[in-house]
C-alpha cells in the first residue's frame, strides 16, 4: 500500500548533494552572462563570435537530459549522478587552461553533458528512495527540487560578476571545482539503488543507440530550422522525415530510448510535456521581454534593472516553496495558469508613462507564476510518468523547457528586429496570452482525471 505524508521533513542529507548538483545546469548558462563580453576580449574575439559559448551548452543540454536520463533507468542513477560529476570537473579543467577559444567550445559541450546528468539522475534517486520506503514523493521535496534551479538562476549572473571581477573569466569555470568536490562528498551517503528493471541484452540495444541518434539528429534539424532565417523547407522536410523515422524505430523497438507507445497508451504524459513548453515559452518571452523593455523604454540602467527584476525571482522562490507544500497537482496547475493569466493580462498596462512602483508589482506577479507553474509542471509529471522511467521521463521535462525556452528567444529576436517599443511588447504580450489560452484548454483533460490522479498520490 503506498502511502505519503506531505507534511514529511525533507531528508536534507539525501537532498542537498542531488539540490548542488541540479543547480549546476542552470547556474553554468547564467554565469557566462556577466563574464561574456570579459572573455571575448581576452581572446580578441566579438560577444556575437563568443555567443556560441551560450548555445553549444543549451544545444547539448537539450539532447543530453533525456539521454542521461536513460542511463540513469538502465544502469544506476548514483553512478550516473556521480559521472555527471566528473564530467564537470573535466570541464572546468579544460576551461581554465584552455589554450584557445575552440577549447572553452569543448569545455561547454563537456560542461553540458556532466550538468544534464544532474537533474534525471536526482529525480531517479529520490523515487526509489520513498518507492523502497512504500511512499510517494512529498511535495516539499518536490517543490526544493523545482526551487534550486530558480535560485541558481538568480545567483548566476550576480556570481559571475564577482568572480569575473575578482578572478578574470577564468572565474566562472573554476567555481566548479570546489561545488562539485563539496557535492561529490556528500553525495556519499546517497544508496547505489539497483535499476528497476534487469535486462540480458546486448548494450547497443539495452542503451538503443539508434534511437537516441535519430532523436538527438532530429532535434538537431529542429533546433537549426527555428533558428534559420528566412524560413527553410528543406529543413522543415528533414525535420519532418526524421521525426518520421525516429517514431516509426521506436513504436517497434522492445526497449525505447522514447517510449513512443507509452506516450500514446498515456496522452496524460504527452500533455504534462506540451504544457511544459507552452509554460516555459510564456515565462521566457516574459523574462527576456521586460529588462529589454524596461531599459530601452523607461530608460533605466542595467544596474537598476537588474533590481527591478529581483522581486520577480525572489518572489519565484517563495511561491515555489509555499505551493510545493501542497501536494496537489491539479490545484497547482489550476492556480498556476490563473496566475499566468493575470501576468498576461498584465502586460498590456505596461507603457512608458507606467510608474516604476506598478512595475514592480507585476514583476511580483510574473514571480508568483514562475513560481507556481514550476512547481505544477513538475509534480504533474511525477504523478503521470512509470516509476522505471522516471530518469528519462524528467529528462525529457526539461529538454521540452528548452524547447520553449529557444522558441521564445527567436520569437523575441524577429518581434524587436526594428527596435523595442511599447507597441512591440504589446506583441509580446498577445503572443504570451494565446499560449495561455491553451494551457487553459489544457486544464480541461488535467480535471477529467483528477479522481486519478488523487488515488495515486
Amino acid at each position: 500500500m503506498v502511502k505519503t505524508d506531505v507534511k514529511e521533513k525533507v531528508p536534507y542529507k539525501f537532498v542537498i548533494p542531488l539540490v548542488l548538483g541540479t543547480m549546476m545546469n542552470p547556474l553554468n548558462s547564467t554565469m557566462l552572462a556577466t563574464s561574456l563580453v570579459t572573455l571575448c576580449n581576452s581572446f580578441k574575439i566579438s560577444t556575437g563570435s563568443g555567443a556560441i559559448l551560450i548555445t553549444s551548452l543549451y544545444v547539448t543540454s537539450t539532447i543530453a537530459q533525456p539521454l542521461m536520463g536513460r542511463l540513469a533507468d538502465r544502469f544506476s542513477a548514483k553512478k550516473i549522478n556521480t559521472l555527471g560529476f566528473v564530467l564537470v570537473l573535466l570541464a572546468a579543467l579544460i576551461g581554465i587552461w584552455a589554450p584557445a577559444f575552440w577549447w572553452l567550445v569543448v569545455s561547454r559541450i563537456i560542461l553540458g553533458l556532466g550538468t544534464s546528468a544532474a537533474y534525471p539522475s536526482a529525480m531517479a534517486l529520490i523515487n526509489k528512495k520513498y518507492a523502497d520506503e512504500g511512499n510517494t514523493v512529498p511535495g516539499n521535496v518536490l517543490g526544493v527540487m523545482a526551487v534550486s534551479g530558480q535560485v541558481s538562476m538568480v545567483l548566476g549572473p550576480v556570481l559571475g560578476g564577482l568572480l569575473t571581477q575578482t578572478f578574470g573569466w577564468k572565474g566562472i569555470f573554476f567555481i566548479n571545482i570546489p561545488w562539485v568536490i563539496v557535492a561529490m562528498f556528500l553525495s556519499r551517503a546517497i544508496p547505489d539503488y539497483k535499476p528497476v528493471k534487469k535486462s540480458n541484452e546486448s548494450l547497443w540495444n539495452k542503451l538503443d543507440v539508434t534511437g537516441i541518434l535519430l532523436f538527438s539528429t532530429f532535434l538537431l534539424s529542429l533546433l537549426f530550422l527555428l533558428l534559420q532565417h528566412p524560413f527553410s523547407w528543406a529543413l522543415f522536410c528533414a525535420s519532418v522525415v526524421l521525426f518520421g523515422l525516429m517514431i516509426t524505430w521506436e513504436w517497434k523497438h522492445e526497449a525505447p530510448f522514447i517510449d513512443v507507445k507509452l506516450l500514446v497508451r498515456k496522452p496524460a504524459l504527452s500533455l504534462v510535456y506540451v504544457r511544459t513548453m507552452f509554460t516555459s515559452y510564456i515565462l521566457y518571452l516574459m523574462l527576456y521581454a521586460m529588462p529589454q523593455w524596461i531599459e530601452t523604454v523607461k530608460k533605466m540602467p542595467p544596474a537598476k534593472t537588474g533590481l527591478m527584476m529581483f522581486p520577480l525571482s525572489l518572489m519565484a522562490i517563495i511561491t515555489g516553496l509555499v505551493i510545493s507544500k501542497y501536494n496537489k497537482p491539479v490545484f497547482q496547475n489550476f492556480l498556476g495558469v490563473l496566475v499566468l493569466l493575470t501576468a498576461c493580462g498584465g502586460l498590456f498596462l505596461l507603457h512608458q508613462n507606467t510608474p516604476v512602483y506598478l512595475i514592480i508589482l507585476f514583476a511580483l506577479v510574473m514571480g508568483m507564476a514562475d513560481g507556481i507553474n514550476i512547481v505544477a509542471n513538475q509534480a504533474l509529471l511525477n504523478a503521470e510518468s512509470p516509476l522505471a522511467q522516471k530518469g528519462v521521463s524528467f529528462g525529457l521535462f526539461r529538454t521540452f523547457g528548452y524547447l520553449g525556452a529557444i522558441i521564445s528567444s527567436i520569437q523575441l529576436k524577429t518581434l524587436f528586429h526594428n527596435g523595442v517599443t511599447d507597441a512591440s511588447f504589446h506583441h509580446i504580450a498577445y503572443y504570451a496570452l494565446y499560449s495561455c489560452c491553451v494551457l487553459a484548454i489544457l486544464l480541461v483533460p488535467l480535471k477529467l482525471r483528477e479522481k486519478t490522479l488523487m488515488a495515486a498520490n
